[in-house]
């Protein structure tokens, strides 16, 4: 049977732009049917013709039903195959099928079979009513509210979808990093939101214009058949109707709106930047469209706005403020992606650094350094291409990276090289360089410049114009020394810091007039770490001063138990650093541990080294007299190993010199070394002060020193280093001399 048949009318008055109403009549009596059919095909309601599909069962209406969603309205018999057969689909519908928006009007002809007000009160149904009261006029009135309901209950759940789409779109749009990025998810968002084929729409960004100049503008994306035009002026856009409308928005300030297309308006205080967009409808929108494609604008120019200020603050976190270049921050990321890159293993790093920029900088002001960083700048970028990373880490350290065939140390450094016209100002005369071969790398960016940077510093206490390669071993004794250096935190803490004495002895009687005490690190099994290893680890981290503090007061310890024990003349040599001497509060603190170890200051003698007594000249002297105004001895170490003037250690105030044990051991007739330990007897002597030597090992050396009137020493031929109990029982052995 033909059941389904479609009636319209040949030449309909109702405006053709806008699609008809599709209403379904169900129902198993054809006569009806057709009376029906008959009396709406005239009808055009609400500006709309109406187009009717007919079914004659349960069955072929639900099938209908689930295969054509564009159903205004159904018209429905209660019985037909089945007594309850229309109030069954109607639960089909609206719980199987799920269409929510489309208006049921139920029809019976035996109004017993489903009373009004049970059926209106279980069933989702919008209108009831008998066949025979259903004249022409009372079906149109029906018909009319039913599909007004329609329309706004579409238009509702069409805004709905659409806000949903802005909400979604939105979040694509704010997750955009560049305005490229943005502009293509732009096109593929309001094509979506209309339903329409993304193949004419254009994204323009403004130029600034001269005064009484129309505004150009160039394209920063576009589909279609303006796919080609991305990145070029609107002049070069292919479609002169389209590129004015673009200009004619710009010019204007504002959105315009066409039968065929509307162009949007994104405007500086909210995007940025003046933008314009071009969309081809082909239609004209209807109201819920615009005022979606309105809230949808204001999300497209905060999304613009987002992607300007993410510009912006990328522009400030990945580059230098003075020379327009990369920074340290975007060396960084460069570096971490190209150590875990297939290419690493092919790719270089050169530091290269300024020789005395500080100096030129200090001499003739930063306006010249600035010169001269923009004119390193500028040649390292005129010469290589975009593959090689060109950046500035801080002040005059630059950083290349790129392919090793590309990035050669010497190759640089050539550059700037000028043999015709070595001296000519404002020139780089000297830059200094480390390699660091990716491919010896195995840990994080900052890791590998760290380590570039710190082979660079070491290579620059050489001199200027160093130029070498990094050794990967370096990284190991910096993770060596970390390691080193908490362990001596911890070892601070657990008391495994101890201290050593050696006696110092008059070489004449054999008296012993003084102890040295020495920093002993002794690791719970017993191995011992070298001083020369741990102390200057302490001098450079600034650890010293915690250290020093804990050897000064087991020193003055020992220093009460020689006072106790009877040998309240014997003096206890501390050894003290630059960083603890310089320090503001030092002789507050030394007097605080004198007192509290029950110490007079002549049992103390303090030793310096001759590097520290010319560091701050005059802030040394004037601790060093405070400490010898309270009684406290003072000694310089290692002298001789140093450049210390003559005239500078005749205001030293310090009592005696200490000859270092690299003289002594030079002590031999045939030998050089006498006369510079003679010359440091002959300068102690003229500056009022007196000599002790150390690193006496034997007798020949002792005859020698007496002999030159140095009278004190120290060293292995009369005792070596002993713990306090030691050195007490050792002097209790000694005879009485």
């Amino acid at each position: 049977m033909d059941d389904s048949v479609v009636f319209s009318d040949d030449e309909p008055v109702a405006d053709s732009a806008h699609p008809a109403w599709r209403i379904l009549t169900v129902d198993d009596d054809p006569d009806f049917q057709r009376a029906t059919a008959f009396a709406i095909g005239e009808m055009d309601i609400l500006g709309r013709r109406v187009e009717i599909q007919q079914a004659f069962s349960n069955r072929e209406a639900a099938m209908l039903l689930a295969e054509q969603q564009d159903f205004a309205l159904v018209l429905l018999d209660v019985v037909m195959e089945t007594e309850d057969a229309g109030l069954r689909l109607v639960k089909t519908l609206r719980e199987v099928i799920g269409n929510a928006e489309i208006r049921i009007v139920l029809l019976t002809g035996e109004p017993g079979m489903a009373p009004v007000q049970s059926v209106m009160r279980d069933y989702d149904i919008n209108d009831y009513w008998s066949k025979n009261e259903l004249s022409s006029e009372r079906l149109r009135t029906v018909l009319t509210a039913g599909l007004r309901s329609y329309s706004q209950l579409k238009a509702t759940a069409r805004a709905r979808r659409g806000l949903q789409m802005i909400v979604e779109s939105s979040n694509a749009l704010f997750c955009s990093k560049n305005t490229r990025e943005l502009s293509a998810k732009i096109l593929s968002e309001i094509a979506s939101l209309l339903d329409l084929q993304a193949e004419g729409i254009v994204c323009v960004k403004a130029q600034d214009a001269a005064p009484g100049e129309l505004p150009d503008a160039y394209v920063i994306s576009a589909s279609g058949r303006f796919y080609s035009s991305i990145d070029g002026n609107l002049n070069g856009l292919g479609d002169d109707a389209v590129a004015s409308a673009l200009r004619c928005s710009l010019q204007k300030q504002t959105t315009l709106r066409f039968d065929d297309c509307t162009v949007l308006f994104f405007p500086r205080f909210q995007a940025g930047a003046d933008y314009a967009c071009y969309v081809a409808t082909e239609r004209t929108l209807d109201d819920t469209e615009l005022e979606l494609l309105e809230v949808f604008s204001a999300s497209i120019s905060r999304g613009l706005y987002n992607v300007a200020l993410f510009s912006r603050l990328e522009e400030m976190a990945y580059q230098d403020d003075l020379l327009k270049i990369p920074n340290r921050n975007a060396l960084i990321r460069m570096l971490d992606m190209t150590l875990s890159s297939p290419n690493k293993d092919d790719r270089v790093l050169v530091l290269l650094d300024i020789d005395n920029f500080s100096g030129a900088n200090t001499a003739f002001g930063t306006g010249y350094g600035d010169f001269i960083l923009g004119l390193v700048a500028n040649r390292l970028r005129e010469t290589f291409d975009g593959n090689v990373l060109i950046a500035r880490v801080r002040d005059d350290l630059f950083a290349v990276l790129g392919p090793e065939h590309q990035v050669r140390a010497e190759a640089i450094v050539a550059l700037f090289r000028r043999p015709n016209r070595p001296y000519e100002l404002g020139q780089v005369h000297s830059l200094s360089s480390v390699t660091l071969y990716l491919r010896d790398f195995d840990d994080t960016a900052s890791v590998a410049l760290q380590d570039a940077r710190l082979t660079l510093k070491q290579a620059k206490q050489l001199g200027h114009d160093q130029h070498v390669v990094h050794d990967r071993r370096l990284q190991s004794a910096h993770a060596e020394s970390f390691r080193l250096l908490l362990a001596l935190r911890d070892a601070v803490a657990s008391d495994l810091i101890s201290i050593e004495l050696q006696p110092q002895v008059d070489m004449r009687s054999g008296v012993v007039t003084g102890v040295e005490a020495l920093a002993r690190w002794y690791q719970p099994d017993g191995k011992a770490i070298p001083p020369l290893e741990f102390i200057p680890l302490a001098e450079a981290t600034g650890y010293i001063l915690p250290l020093g503090d804990l050897l000064m007061r087991l020193a003055l310890q020992a220093a009460r138990r020689l006072a106790e024990s009877g040998y309240r003349d014997i003096r206890v040599a501390i050894n003290v650093s630059a960083s603890q001497l310089l320090q503001r509060d030092f002789i507050e603190r030394f007097t605080l541990h004198l007192e509290a170890a029950g110490v007079s200051a002549a049992q103390v003698e303090l030793e310096i080294t001759e590097s520290v007594a010319m560091r701050s000249f005059e802030q040394v002297c004037e601790q060093l007299l405070a400490l010898r105004t309270m009684g406290v001895k003072v000694a310089i170490d290692d002298f001789g190993t140093g450049f210390s003037s003559l005239s500078y250690l005749r205001q030293l105030p310090a009592d005696r010199l200490k000859i270092d044990r690299s003289f002594v051991e030079e002590l031999r007739a045939d030998d050089d070394g006498q006369a510079i330990a003679e010359a440091i007897i002959q300068i102690a002597r003229r500056v009022g002060m007196t000599v002790i030597a150390e690193g006496v090992e034997n007798q020949q050396q002792v005859e020698w020193l007496m002999q030159h009137d140095c009278l004190e020493a120290q060293g292995y031929l009369f005792a070596r280093p002993m713990s306090l109990e030691r050195l007490l029982n050792w002097l209790g052995e000694r005879p009485s001399r």
